[in-house]
């Protein structure tokens, strides 16, 4: 195949290459998008399930919800004429906390959030290494919790944020890391909430919708597919993008997929020692979350919201999804989060052994019925070769004081993008959105 000429080349379909490549279009630019995968969206993915009575269900394998101040996503919503679905709420909450079962957040609990929400607002978003006590702040998180709270609050604590806002354990990240997400999410009431939260609402026909509806204003010719890159070349005024099946010369490229994707990629000339270096400082989250359908949500009749947070077992968060099949049917739906240790032990499980321990907590959660689900569905997304891990990639202890100055900086022709690299809701779908509006701006910025 000869090589073709665009104005800019984007690697990755997901919400972050989209948005740049709809913006790079709009202003005019010939843009065309790789991608690896035979469909849109990324890391968001909605995908239908079949259940015993033969009817379908839609779940959000990936990222789902959307709340208030993610304007980017937010506008697209609106954009589209996409509605969006309440989380279902109403209900006690549940938490295990040191064995107790309990029906708020133990006091101390919520000393040390506090604190922490106290501490992130100091951090600047925009170069978060600048911090007058960043190099203190770079030990592990887990480093923090023993020095700021006894081992019971430490334990839930690791569970609520380490594994609930970053999908991963308290000792994988920079406590500088956590103070950042926890601002750049709105602080923890904001990133842990239903109503008025980041989990507030759902999107009718699955988070996927809206990045299918953009790729239909690129249009088919614009995005190719099962298409990943596997190298860039840079040299003079030309950059060249080598998939494996074709070579394209390109002014710009736009690399919008995770970190651990974009260190795959050959890059000819290599890249500086710090951007290089910041790969291995960012590795991915490696959360599970389970789905369990049941003819109803009987956790309701129990007066139960179906939200919680354990301290102990395999499950670590558990939130209401029900919502109606393809029929009209409603369906209850457990959402259950694996985080930490606790993800790395399930996997070393064969798959029939995993749910049943995932069943088996359930019903200790929720009563024997949670025993007994029409289906039970999980995408394990640390073991899927174009993503490599979920939520979304955070800095290792020393990782922002390190490398933290060449997370957005573009090396020649190349800008960078994708949601770990957003100022504002890193790790969601609206950071994903404005990082490729950003990347998008820098190469306009230049024209």
């Amino acid at each position: 195949m000869g090589e073709r000429q665009y104005d800019v080349v984007v690697v990755g379909a997901g919400y972050a290459g989209l948005s740049s490549a709809e913006r790079l279009r709009r202003d005019g630019y010939d843009v065309l998008v790789l991608e690896a995968r035979d469909r849109v969206g990324g890391r968001i993915w909605s995908a239908p399930q079949p259940l015993p009575d033969g009817s379908l269900i839609k779940l959000d394998l990936g990222g789902q919800w959307v709340g208030p101040t993610q304007n980017h996503l937010l506008g697209l919503l609106d954009r589209f004429g996409i509605r969006t679905q309440p989380t279902p709420a109403a209900g006690a909450e549940t938490y295990l906390f040191d064995g107790e079962r309990l029906p708020e957040l133990p006091l101390d609990v919520e000393r040390v959030l506090d604190e922490l929400d106290r501490l992130s607002e100091d951090v600047p978003l925009e170069r978060p290494w600048t911090h007058p006590r960043a190099e203190e702040l770079e030990l592990p998180f887990a480093a923090w919790l023993r020095q700021h709270a006894t081992a019971s609050t430490a334990r839930f604590v690791d569970r609520a944020v380490a594994g609930a806002f970053l999908a991963c354990g308290a000792e994988d990240v920079s406590t500088l890391d956590v103070l950042f997400y926890i601002r750049s999410g709105g602080g923890v009431a904001s990133l842990a909430s239903c109503e008025g939260g980041a989990q507030e609402s759902r999107i009718d026909g699955g988070a996927q919708r809206v990045a299918n509806a953009i790729a239909d204003t690129l249009g088919a010719e614009t995005i190719r597919f099962d298409e990943p890159v596997v190298r860039i070349e840079q040299g003079g005024h030309q950059t060249v993008v080598v998939s494996t099946k074709g070579r394209y010369r390109t002014r710009y490229v736009v690399v919008a997929v995770p970190p651990a994707l974009a260190a795959r990629i050959d890059y000819t000339p290599s890249l500086p020692t710090r951007r290089a270096g910041l790969f291995d400082a960012m590795p991915h989250g490696y959360a599970m979350k389970w789905q369990t359908v049941y003819a109803e949500p009987f956790w309701r009749e129990a007066g139960l919201s179906g939200i919680g947070i354990y301290d102990e077992g395999v499950i670590s968060e558990t939130f209401d999804n029900s919502k109606p099949d393809e029929n009209g049917n409603p369906r209850g739906i457990l959402v259950a989060f694996v985080y930490g240790s606790e993800a790395h032990r399930l996997r070393e499980l064969a798959v029939p052994q995993q749910r049943q321990l995932v069943l088996e907590r359930l019903a200790t959660l929720y009563g024997e019925s949670a025993r007994h689900p029409l289906t039970i569905v999980h995408h394990d997304w640390s073991t899927d070769p174009w993503t490599r891990g979920c939520f979304s990639a955070h800095f290792r202890p020393g990782g922002w004081t390190s490398y933290g100055p060449a997370l957005r900086e573009p090396v020649g022709s190349i800008h960078w993008a994708g949601t770990e690299t957003a100022v504002r809701w890193n790790g969601y779908i609206d950071g994903a959105i404005s990082s490729g509006l950003r990347a998008a701006a820098e190469i306009t910025a230049v024209r």
